[in-house]
């Protein structure tokens, strides 16, 4: 033990092998902002197109509570971003 370790280091010790498929994202997180503040976030699958993301942040429970029975101004949806609503 000429280098001063208590224990010795294995020369045969295998890394972990890489596995493309779990490095693949999937779904998003999406911050939610009403009126420019940030009030939510929703999971959602990244493969949604902007209309679907649209039509699943207006129909959820949680933008129910804010929209109190009003229709959106405006909607921005930057997919795998941001979703943003304007009352």
């Amino acid at each position: 033990m000429a280098s001063g370790r208590k224990y010795r280091i294995r020369n045969n010790c295998r890394f972990p092998e890489v596995n493309p498929e779990y490095l693949v994202e999937d779904a998003f997180e999406y911050p939610v902002s009403v009126n420019g503040k940030t009030r939510f976030k929703l999971t959602f699958p990244l493969n949604l197109t902007k209309e679907q993301l649209e039509s699943e942040v207006l129909q959820s429970a949680e933008m129910k509570k804010y929209l109190e029975g009003n229709t959106p101004k405006k909607v921005i949806v930057v997919p795998g971003r941001i979703v943003n609503v304007v009352v």
